[in-house]
């Protein structure tokens, strides 16, 4: 915090001001939470892969360069889709269309519809009543 108060005097009261669960792993309790346990925490790993032992200059250039290859990559697709007449992600889609398959295989059983009581029948291979 001495080396945060030095160079940023608001930053510094903003972070005292904060939860310390809430913005350090050292005061977390062995628990992990965020972007340490996501999948946006494994997009970065790939992004640093093959980085490993290079002077930090080297790679700050070479995450800028591969973030900004993977941003137009993904603008391009979108824009195509877009043009196609699509208006959402293809792989979003594509489990909209599982989900729906098999949902048209479950049957609803409706016991009291103010109280939201009901069962989903499944079928054989679905697991049954629930």
């Amino acid at each position: 915090m001495k080396t945060i108060r030095q160079t940023h005097r608001a930053g510094a009261v903003w972070a005292e001001g904060q939860e310390l669960p809430m913005w350090t792993f050292h005061m977390d309790n062995g628990a992990r939470w965020g972007i340490a346990t996501t999948n946006h925490g494994e997009s970065i790993n790939n992004v640093y892969k093959g980085l490993r032992a290079m002077p930090v200059s080297v790679i700050v250039e070479m995450s800028y360069w591969k973030v900004n290859e993977w941003r137009v990559a993904r603008l391009q697709q979108a824009i195509g889709r877009e043009l196609q007449g699509h208006s959402i992600a293809h792989d979003v889609f594509a489990q909209m269309q599982k989900n729906d398959e098999k949902s048209s295989k479950h049957k609803v059983v409706l016991f009291d519809r103010s109280e939201g009581i009901f069962a989903v029948e499944t079928g054989i291979w679905g697991g049954g009543r629930r």
